[in-house]
């Protein structure tokens, strides 16, 4: 997994269509994803339980999707 992949996400829940609060739950996920991918610190377990959120919204099951592949992928940590 990748910071850019992170980053898209952020992209897309800026257009999603989705409640105000979701939208504010979904970017402090993400926020915080970004900190600890940043800071070395994101491990799988912490990653998929988030992206188990974050593919309650429809319009980030793509991008959702996309991550859980790259993880499929690979059985390192994913901010290594």
């Amino acid at each position: 997994m990748t910071r850019e992949q992170l980053e898209q996400c952020r992209r897309a829940l800026a257009s999603a269509d989705t409640s105000d609060e979701m939208r504010a739950l979904a970017s402090d996920l993400l926020d915080t994803l970004l900190r600890m991918y940043d800071g070395g610190r994101l491990s799988r377990e912490v990653l998929l339980l988030v992206l188990d959120s974050l593919a309650l919204i429809p319009d980030l099951v793509v991008c959702v999707d996309r991550i859980r592949a790259r993880l499929g992928d690979s059985q390192s940590e994913p901010g290594a």
